[in-house]
């Protein structure tokens, strides 16, 4: 199999908070198609899983606008530019702004993609020995979020029953949060 040939023109559509990019490619049977994809090109996204010193897990949970609901999520956002291609650092600013903790050590994990429509891609760290920052979370305009700390075994079934939304994570950090949690049960 060959990647498609993607050709120019490409248009880009901004609509409030998200980004609607139109590419064209030739398909290997040499028919053209037109596909909408999400999301600005290029642009990245750190999210981390975030443990205490005791081994419980660090959740940021919000009402998510998509699905509705109240998620039980990782705190994660954008990559900045003021990051400068960190993606620990850029996980470890956005952890402090939204719970409030900040990590005592952290790792990167790996990245994942969402989904073929989507042009961004999410890297994930993991955090431990985190312990409260003395200034406290330092939300956006639109965040409202609700700090709780859960069991491992509640973050993974979190991920199991689609009350995340980062479950890819999860999986990530999976061998580690499961010898973890076996620990704790010992």
């Amino acid at each position: 199999m060959k990647p498609w040939k993607r050709i120019e023109p490409t248009e880009v559509t901004a609509v409030g908070y998200r980004t609607v990019v139109s590419k064209t490619f030739v398909l290997n049977n040499g028919k053209t198609f037109d596909f909408q994809t999400n999301d600005v090109e290029g642009r990245e996204y750190a999210g981390v899983v975030a443990l205490t010193k005791d081994n419980r897990v660090l959740i940021a949970r919000q009402f998510r606008p998509g699905p509705e609901k109240i998620m039980e999520e990782i705190p994660g956002g954008y990559v900045d530019p003021e990051d400068k291609g960190d993606i620990c650092a850029a996980a470890a600013r956005e952890l402090e702004e939204e719970t409030g903790y900040k990590p005592g050590k952290i790792i990167y994990l790996g990245k994942v993609y969402k989904d073929c429509y989507n042009n961004a891609v999410w890297h994930y760290c993991l955090a431990t020995d985190c312990a409260p920052n003395k200034q406290g979370q330092a939300l956006e305009a639109t965040e409202d979020v609700e700090v709780d700390i859960i069991s491992i075994k509640q973050f993974l079934a979190n991920a199991r029953e689609g009350r995340m939304t980062d479950p890819g994570a999860v999986l990530l950090a999976y061998e580690t949060l499961s010898r973890l949690a076996q620990a704790q049960s010992k």
